[in-house]
């Protein structure tokens, strides 16, 4: 095998252990706690804190730097998240003692993602590798929002519904599968270091350096979605009675898991290329205004309730789609400012706080008048588009 082969094979193996944690804590945990009885806030509040690793990285990512090797991370992350998720496994019958595990993956999945990233980026990687990183990371997120909520709804058919039963298989196989990848990387992961790849844009802009306009950029352009993000993934799970779309768990990852992540992979797509080959300023507000319709989709679902499949997958089709082109603006802002690791950790703080404000307003006010709140709110993704062109005059 040649090296750009190899290369290939454990860049591709990385990229896909890197997606699959961070469906478990974000997605996988909503449906695990409402199955395990737990209500609307307690569920979006505790989901909400899983953000918290993202959030403070700006202090600790210097420490992952500098003490072990990007490898010794990578390969130390992966044996723990592979005993995490076999502790999870036995634990799910105890409250604390699951939501305790759930927090320690989030901060081993963040762990595993900086040591992967700068792994990579110490690498003498050809131009395709970009492409192969993207994809396994996407592909992680169809398996784990796909078929594994597949696997675990049909294990609920098959044990008349055993809740308890079809989650433990679930984490006892991500268990395995993470100590497999860790004997994997082993073998594959080099261990030669090379020079550090300079990764700066060589073209800053002077939109990109307006710092206030960047701070509010950062904090509300998402939020509104941020709110919407896990109230969906419960929306879409709950009954009709409850004002849900009553989707099995079989059918929510055929439409979040197959359907969404390929929308909104090709709405990424399409986004980045637009702003590069138009520019930013060009398409600052049309892609902004992009980002109300995911709310507006929701919000006309929760009161239309539709009942047929093709439907329910379209419209979560249109919402991904455009949710992916507009989110590539926060994107192309995120990776040509000067504070890029600030810039991280205030989008997790946007996303953490939209979600931890969801769960109180959901138990209050129900699905309807929820996607009615935060189509309002959503007026924020426009407000600091505003201010961010205004600072940068």
């Amino acid at each position: 095998m040649d090296g750009q082969g190899r290369t290939t094979m454990w860049l591709s193996s990385l990229y896909f252990a890197k997606g699959m944690p961070r469906v478990v804590v974000f997605v996988i945990a909503l449906l695990l706690f409402r199955q395990m009885g737990f209500h609307v806030a307690e569920v979006l509040c505790g989901v909400s804190l899983f953000y918290l690793p993202w959030v403070l990285k700006v202090w600790w990512k210097p420490f992952v730097d500098t003490t072990l090797t990007y490898r010794h991370w990578i390969l130390t992350t992966q044996f723990l998240l592979s005993l995490t998720f076999a502790l999870l496994a036995f634990s799910l019958s105890v409250r604390w003692q699951m939501w305790c595990l759930l927090v320690c993956l989030s901060w081993l999945t963040a762990m595993h993602n900086v040591a992967a990233d700068g792994f990579a980026r110490l690498r003498p990687l050809a131009s395709h590798h970009s492409v192969v990183q993207e994809l396994f990371r996407k592909f992680s997120m169809v398996v784990g929002q796909g078929m594994l909520l597949v696997l675990v709804g049909n294990i609920q058919v098959l044990y008349r519904h055993d809740m308890l039963y079809s989650w433990r298989v679930l984490f006892y196989l991500l268990a395995g599968f993470y100590l497999f990848l860790m004997i994997w990387h082993v073998w594959m992961l080099p261990r030669r270091r090379t020079a550090h790849r300079d990764e700066q844009n060589a073209m800053p802009t002077i939109l990109y350096h307006a710092y206030w306009g960047g701070l509010v950029f950062f904090l509300c352009y998402a939020f509104a979605q941020g709110m919407v993000a896990k109230v969906s993934v419960l929306f879409l799970m709950d009954s009709y009675s409850n004002g849900g779309l009553g989707l099995s768990p079989q059918e929510f990852g055929f439409v979040m898991g197959i359907v969404g992540i390929t929308a909104l992979t090709v709405g990424g797509l399409l986004g980045t290329k637009t702003i590069n080959r138009f520019g930013f300023n060009r398409y600052l507000w049309p892609m902004t205004l992009v980002m109300l319709i995911p709310c507006a989709v929701y919000l006309a679902l929760s009161y239309w309730q539709p009942r047929e499949l093709y439907v329910v997958a379209s419209s979560v089709l249109a919402e991904q789609l455009t949710y992916g082109f507009g989110f590539a603006l926060y994107l192309s802002f995120l990776k040509h400012t000067a504070h890029r690791e600030k810039g991280k950790s205030l989008m997790a703080l946007s996303l953490l706080l939209g979600c931890l404000a969801s769960g109180p307003l959901l138990q209050l006010m129900g699905y309807n008048a929820f996607f009615v709140m935060a189509l309002i709110v959503s007026l924020l993704t426009i407000l600091s588009s505003f201010t961010l062109r205004t600072a940068a005059k």
